[in-house]
């Protein structure tokens, strides 16, 4: 059964004024991980509406009956690119609670092994926006001073 264009429910007589679109998300593994429902007139954004969260994983939930050191590997997890800042954080927050008075030297390696983190989290940023631009040799080489950078760590 074939209708004739008269019958057909889209004419091509209405005009598209707004259009609804998803932006995203893209896999949960990769950099920029946000979903956005963007309400569209021609080229001009008229309403957007963004959802993060899309990797939540529950980590308090998670750790509410762990001691303190054992939930120190969730933390690792939260941040992929830099995952001693997370640790950093955390171990901050708990000495603080219980009144803990750390060694200036113990001070001094968690901030050296931070900042070396942001380094190594710099170098996959910049490889992974030179990615998006559509060079992909300069990615392999971030990578590679990245891994110069994390065979430091051990």
């Amino acid at each position: 059964m074939s209708l004739s264009l008269e019958q057909s429910p889209t004419t091509g007589d209405e005009v598209i004024t707004n259009y609804t679109i998803n932006f995203g998300p893209q896999h949960p593994a990769a950099h920029g991980v946000l979903r956005m429902v963007m309400e569209l007139d021609g080229e001009i954004i008229e309403r957007i509406d963004p959802h993060v969260g899309l990797l939540h994983r529950g980590t308090e939930k998670l750790i509410e009956h762990k001691t303190y050191l054992q939930a120190l590997p969730y933390f690792d997890r939260l941040d992929y690119c830099s995952p001693l800042a997370m640790e950093h954080s955390y171990v901050l927050a708990v000495e603080k609670l219980l009144n803990i008075e750390v060694p200036l030297r113990a001070q001094y390696l968690r901030v050296l092994f931070a900042e070396l983190t942001r380094i190594c989290n710099h170098m996959l940023n910049l490889g992974s926006h030179v990615m998006d631009v559509g060079a992909m040799t300069p990615n392999l080489w971030m990578f590679e001073v990245r891994e110069d950078c994390l065979n430091f760590f051990e």
